[in-house]
């Protein structure tokens, strides 16, 4: 049977070890790094995404994969700010992330191939238009999410925030550039 799961990845120090007393112990790990990678994990499903990183991760594997910065999001439980990023691929030619459209609409990813070419450069087109929304011109950013979508339709990031972007130009709100996720 085929397994599909959401993961969220955050490099920090943490404590790890048995806690517990002598009748009841449990092997586990705490600090505030492990409940930023539970906030990522659970965040992928905003963006509809598989693997969702922070920006000490992507650090610290640079070079070895390819990464699309997400943006900057508000996730719940935390007062700061975090830049988030979806791993892509290994470096190889072709990168195990492929999206497939429900009869409902929704966009789910499911393990499969799409062409490493195909998928950095709808890559390189959102990292433009996340750019401008992070810099606060939501309208100047759909014009490069659209683009992004013509290169790989079922590209659910560009999906995701083209929506936002055009929701906070309806409702005439300032753009402070930040995503808010819910739970």
């Amino acid at each position: 049977p085929e397994m599909r799961f959401r993961t969220g990845i955050n490099t920090a120090k943490v404590l790890v070890g048995n806690y517990g007393c002598d009748y009841r112990i449990n092997y586990t790990a705490l600090g505030d790094g492990v409940n930023l990678a539970s906030r990522l994990e659970s965040s992928n499903k905003t963006f509809d995404t598989v693997v969702m990183v922070s920006d000490s991760t992507r650090d610290g594997a640079a070079g070895e994969f390819h990464f699309r910065r997400l943006g900057r999001i508000m996730v719940p439980g935390k007062a700061e700010v975090v830049t988030v990023h979806e791993l892509l691929c290994e470096q190889p030619e072709f990168c195990t992330v492929a999206q497939a459209l429900t009869s409902d609409g929704k966009v789910l990813y499911h393990w499969g191939w799409v062409s490493r070419d195909v998928l950095l450069r709808a890559s390189e087109l959102y990292n433009q238009g996340v750019a401008l929304f992070m810099s606060r011109d939501p309208r100047g950013a759909q014009q490069w999410l659209r683009e992004a979508l013509t290169v790989l339709p079922s590209d659910s990031p560009s999906k995701t925030l083209l929506k936002f972007c055009g929701s906070v130009a309806e409702a005439k709100t300032p753009c402070d550039g930040v995503l808010r996720v819910s739970k």
